[in-house]
């Protein structure tokens, strides 16, 4: 990126500097952790132009999903999405999943409902139940919102970049410039990486 882009984007404007910074899966690679419900329609919205940046993304760049706990009916999705990943299946469920809720108005909030969804996906409801309630589950649920906590992250979608910036979306003229701000810290957070 050119050094005018490091000029455009601001503390406190386009990005604020978490109080607590938090510490990252892959510390070889700069994180970016997106914190979303499958029963928001602002996270449907952004899923699109999500899907595109990630086959663009630089490759140093480690991204991870949060499922948050703090909107209605978001623990048994929350639960739904660690399943998906246990099972190695959020490429193939993620946006289905979305499009059932938001645009077919399926109403997946509660365990027998999801079991039901996943069967298409050729998991049977013994397993998904068992996975649903398991402890690996359940610790993941209970990281995800001491997580979303710790960063007191308002609402969602919302980006954090390595464990040290908030993207603040409401700022920002569009989703292209969501994605600069992500990569403007991602280099920044690089850079920092490098020199140590």
């Amino acid at each position: 990126m050119a050094d005018e882009d490091h000029a455009r984007f601001a503390v406190g404007t386009h990005y604020k500097i978490l109080d607590v910074p938090g510490t990252v899966d892959d510390p070889s690679k700069v994180e970016v952790r997106e914190f979303f419900s499958y029963v928001c329609p602002h996270c449907y919205a952004v899923e699109p132009g999500l899907e595109e940046w990630l086959k663009t993304k630089p490759d140093y760049i480690d991204f991870q999903r949060t499922p948050v706990l703090f909107l209605h009916n978001a623990e048994p999705l929350a639960r739904a999405y660690y399943v998906e990943e246990a099972l190695g299946l959020v490429d193939q469920m993620h946006r289905p999943i979305f499009d059932a809720i938001h645009k077919h108005r399926e109403p997946l909030f509660n365990e027998p409902a999801l079991a039901n969804f996943f069967r298409k996906y050729g998991v049977e409801p013994k397993e998904f139940n068992q996975l649903y309630s398991s402890f690996g589950v359940s610790t993941k649920i209970r990281q995800a919102d001491a997580l979303s906590r710790d960063y007191k992250i308002p609402g969602v979608p919302n980006f954090v970049v390595n464990g040290k910036y908030l993207v603040l979306r409401g700022n920002l003229k569009d989703e292209k410039e969501l994605y600069d701000v992500i990569e403007y810290l991602a280099a920044k957070e690089k850079k920092d990486l490098a020199s140590q």
